[in-house]
């Protein structure tokens, strides 16, 4: 009996020992060797992660002047569910009594919102203090309202800069989905749309990082903490070559008037000042344009959303003369002081008249006076003794039909037209040896951009082969390569150039300290009256800068655009004089 007693005592002795070290066993695997799992665990059921948008990069012109940066804003949003087919719920039906909204224009944009995807929906971008104080007060009566802050790009000069900083919109679904396993993108991120903003986006939109929030029971925020899995990276800055006074200075002289101009350091290629009319206000933009407001842009029948500096594309007129004379002197088959037929007017070739500018006619001129006073007849002649190609091959060389590989989103090659496009377009034998006089005075189907132009008057200015547009400080100055053209006759169309404002077709760019050098231009359009240009560069004796001006459908470049130049010209070199007296 006793035996059986002790048996019994060691039987449950052993299972208390047994349970005792299972028991030991099991808390030292959940407190030691899961002890990382277990914990996060427990964090999951109290905390809730948020990913954090990196600040976007800024932007400055030359001088670090902000043209664009990020304000921080408060809107007032709403759980997507208050909007359903059966219209809005009671929070949504409030906040548009309370704040007397446009209750059409708010479903309008609530619904665009939907489209994307959006968890909430933004009814008051930007709100007011009162606004915002209101939300807060009534939060029980507008459960599924709440307040939202976020940083939101603002462009600080409007539409001074629309067409080269351009502007940010909403991703699209189509975006986030490029990168389905790790999204660069999620719902309400931003994404350069236009100009410096899209070009340089992966520079400037940065690296957004994570951060853990606790919350109670019923899933409120009570406090946060940062967890680095992913640190935020802020965007980098760009700073651009241009100057706000210089831009400043150029929008206020072009005005409302339909065209664009350009200034271009003529050492450095740095642009410096660069206008397209019409333009719009990039701000527009930043908490999504409604449908009102995107279709009057788009039926602008100015298209105020083309970069005209390196979107449009322009018979290049009477200026292409320069590429003319450059390629017969450079062939010989025109000298400097050559002479042709006397103009009359007009000039006829086969059985059809080609006429001159100057109707009543120049009488008879040489080459210098031919450029100076922009002789047509003289310049109709001066093309037959040159060959499509080498025409396409001189304007090639100061850069015209290629890309000025400025840093911008769209820009187009135009056009300068060899035997082999006429091939192909008109079929072979199938078009005349005519079209080179049209060729010859930048008419016909030669297109180019006002950038480009601006290009060839700094080559010709600097005699630099290889000089381009330089658009940020950080890109990489241009090196000399002489152009591949007589030294003299490079001076000849300089001095050529300085006697065309001086006592030819471009007098009212004349200054009264400053020696202009410039080619004056009306180029004839299908659609309308003709285009004026004006491109010039200054001082002549030793260029600085070069600048183009073009008016769209204004008639003669001498009249309209001449007085721009000089006017900007005039500021400009005030303002250098400023800028060395401040140092």
């Amino acid at each position: 009996m006793a035996d059986k007693q002790i048996i019994k005592v060691r039987i449950v002795r052993f299972f208390i020992i047994i349970s005792f070290l299972v028991v030991t066993a099991n808390l030292f695997r959940l407190q030691i060797l899961q002890n990382e799992y277990y914990k996060n665990k427990s964090l999951d059921n109290r905390q809730i992660s948020k990913r954090v948008n990196a600040p976007r990069g800024r932007i400055f012109d030359r001088d670090g002047i902000v043209l664009a940066d990020n304000q921080f804003t408060s809107d007032i949003t709403v759980a997507n569910k208050c909007l359903t087919i059966g219209g809005p719920d009671s929070t949504l039906t409030r906040l548009i009594d309370w704040f007397s909204l446009d209750e059409q224009k708010v479903y309008e944009s609530l619904l665009r919102q939907q489209k994307s995807n959006r968890s909430r929906l933004t009814v008051i971008y930007n709100a007011s203090m009162s606004e915002l104080i209101t939300v807060k007060e009534k939060s029980r009566e507008i459960p599924l309202a709440s307040v939202q802050s976020e940083a939101r790009r603002r462009y600080i000069f409007g539409d001074m800069f629309a067409h080269i900083v351009g502007y940010v919109g909403e991703v699209r679904q189509s975006e986030i989905d490029l990168e389905p396993e790790n999204p660069i993108y999620l719902s309400r991120d931003n994404i350069g749309r236009y100009g410096v903003e899209a070009t340089f986006e992966e520079e400037l939109r940065g690296q957004p990082g994570q951060y853990l929030y606790e919350v109670d029971s019923s899933g409120r925020v009570v406090g946060h903490k940062s967890v680095e899995w992913y640190p935020v990276l802020p965007g980098q800055d760009v700073q651009l070559t241009m100057s706000i006074d210089l831009q400043r200075s150029l929008s206020e002289l072009m005005a409302e008037r339909q065209g664009c101009a350009v200034a271009i350091d003529v050492n450095s290629g740095d642009l410096l000042a660069a206008v397209s009319n019409p333009g719009f206000d990039p701000n527009m933009f930043v908490s999504g344009i409604s449908t009102l407001e995107w279709d009057r842009l788009m039926s602008n029948p100015g298209h105020p959303f083309m970069n005209r500096l390196i979107q449009g594309t322009y018979p290049p007129g009477s200026p292409y003369k320069i590429i003319t004379s450059l390629c017969a002197l450079s062939s010989g088959s025109v000298t400097r002081s050559t002479s042709f037929k006397p103009c009359t007017g007009s000039y006829y070739y086969g059985d059809r008249s080609f006429g001159c500018w100057n109707r009543s006619g120049h009488g008879d001129v040489n080459h210098t006076a031919a450029l100076v006073h922009s002789c047509d007849v003289f310049y109709y002649q001066a093309g037959l003794t040159l060959s499509l190609d080498s025409l396409h091959d001189t304007a090639n060389i100061l850069g015209l039909g290629q890309l000025t590989g400025i840093p911008l989103n769209s820009e187009v090659a135009g056009n300068i037209p060899t035997t082999q496009w006429y091939d192909s377009h008109f079929g072979k034998n199938k078009w005349t040896r005519g079209v080179i006089l049209n060729n010859a005075i930048g008419q016909g189907e030669i297109l180019a951009t006002p950038l480009q132009m601006a290009v060839m008057t700094a080559r010709v200015a600097s005699g630099n082969a290889v000089l381009s547009p330089r658009l940020t400080v950080s890109e990489p100055l241009p090196p000399y390569e002489s152009l591949p053209f007589s030294s003299d006759d490079i001076k000849w169309i300089r001095t050529a150039m300085t006697k065309v404002v001086d006592i030819g077709t471009g007098t009212k760019a004349k200054l009264s300290e400053i020696n202009v050098a410039g080619k004056t231009g009306t180029a004839q359009t299908p659609h309308g009256e003709d285009h004026a240009w004006f491109v010039c560069f200054a001082p002549a004796e030793k260029p600085e800068i070069a600048l183009v001006v073009l008016l769209e459908h204004a008639g003669h470049g001498g009249t309209v655009c001449a007085p721009v130049a000089a006017n900007w010209l005039t500021y400009y070199f005030d303002w250098k004089k400023d800028r060395k007296a401040a140092k």
